[in-house]
């Protein structure tokens, strides 16, 4: 896990006015822009999140290159960045949106990257 050196204050977070989606899932998701990196062996990928939940997130980006199992990063402003493996469910190629990817958060080794998006949730959204 890197941690970020810049003031959490100016920390990019865009959040969306939009209510959280109205979903049949186990933890709705919210409308959430954050930086994040999509890493799949030695390449690193910049992405955003467009939304997350407890345990899921959909990333967006130029290029994702093929897999099932990777690790995202993504910065949670004052919590810094945060390291999770996760499990592709879905990946979507838009000429005009590039490349969005569906990920749950794998069970494994994520219970800190969990509690901080669980936190990150709580304070910003409630």
């Amino acid at each position: 896990m890197q941690e970020s050196a810049e003031d959490p204050a100016n920390s990019p977070c865009t959040m969306s006015d939009d209510p959280p989606q109205d979903e049949r899932r186990a933890s709705p998701r919210v409308d959430v822009q954050l930086p994040a990196r999509l890493q799949v062996g030695d390449d690193v990928i910049d992405a955003q999140t467009i939304d997350i939940s407890h345990d899921a997130v959909l990333i967006g980006g130029e290029d994702f290159p093929s897999a099932r199992e990777v690790f995202i990063e993504i910065e949670l402003a004052e919590l810094g960045w945060q390291r999770l493996a996760a499990d592709v469910v879905r990946r979507q190629d838009d000429e005009d949106a590039g490349v969005r990817m569906a990920a749950t958060f794998a069970d494994a080794a994520t219970a800190g990257g969990r509690d901080a998006i669980s936190a990150f949730l709580k304070r910003h959204l409630n």
